[in-house]
């Protein structure tokens, strides 16, 4: 049996900071929904466990890859020893805020679990995916959702409609990096809050009002790579966007009006990736 499992990336609407936590992570409140940009994971009888990759992309393929670890996890939690192999096309960008690399944990999860008969629920995928990373069990489900908690505790909404620009400037950023280089910033800030400032406004198409409103306190490390996406940030901000980091960056987005369609010439001259997407 072959099963090809889309992965999806991510944009952040907004991410704010309530403080450090004791364990080091960082207590936050975001705003995520998944777009149309995907990796591809293809699952294939086999006789042992393989991983390939197909991008040029440099990716760990040992016990530090998350698509392993979710593996060797969903083995765990079912007894069953995965004989299959699993090639992942890789499109989004590494170390860019989309979370692609959480992404693939969370579609080898539900693939695995198709593959073998779903001896899994859902609630258990969900618990496994918040062993492998913050952001991994938004995309057990994907769409809009405000994540809150270090990041695994979510309330998902339906899924809206929008268009932004997305630009990957070439360069990653790393996430414990940002983090670490981040000054005390503690928020007052609940989920509630999230609804009422983005998630209302979006799902009414209030893409001003959203605009507006967006937020990501990440921008606020002192990181070298932060500081290079804010030159980034700022050629947008002169083409008469809106622009936000997504998640740690690199990547930057705008949310666009219906027929708003901005002159590309900064973006054509400067080399850096860039797509129009849509809200999935």
């Amino acid at each position: 049996m072959k099963l090809i499992v889309p992965s999806p990336a991510k944009v952040n609407l907004s991410l704010w900071i309530k403080g450090k936590r004791p364990d080091g992570y960082h207590e936050l409140v975001t705003v995520m929904h998944t777009v149309n940009l995907f990796d591809t994971l293809t699952f294939l009888p086999s006789d042992r466990f393989e991983l390939e990759i197909e991008g040029n992309q440099p990716l760990p393929l040992g016990k530090s890859n998350l698509i392993v670890k979710a593996k060797d996890l969903f083995r765990e939690a079912t007894g069953i020893k995965p004989h299959v192999k699993i090639t992942l096309r890789k499109v989004i960008p590494v170390g860019a805020g989309l979370g692609g690399g959480s992404s693939n944990a969370a579609a080898t999860l539900k693939g695995l679990n198709t593959l073998y008969g779903e001896p899994l629920g859902e609630g258990e995928l969900h618990q496994l995916a918040a062993q492998i990373g913050s952001d991994v069990p938004f995309f057990i489900k994907g769409g809009l959702a405000v994540s809150f908690g270090r990041g695994e505790k979510l309330r998902h909404y339906n899924p809206a409609s929008f268009k932004l620009l997305l630009v990957y400037p070439n360069f990653p950023c790393s996430t414990a990096e940002v983090y670490q280089k981040l000054p005390k910033i503690e928020r007052d800030i609940t989920p509630e809050d999230a609804e009422k400032l983005i998630i209302s406004p979006l799902v009414a198409h209030r893409l001003g009002e959203v605009k507006e409103n967006m937020e990501n306190d990440l921008e606020r490390s002192e990181a070298e790579c932060v500081k290079e996406v804010k030159k980034v940030k700022s050629v947008l901000e002169e083409m008469g966007l809106k622009p936000l980091m997504s998640g740690s960056g690199s990547s930057v987005f705008a949310i666009l009006e219906e027929n708003e369609t901005p002159d590309l010439t900064p973006l054509k001259k400067s080399g850096w990736w860039y797509k129009f997407l849509s809200a999935v």
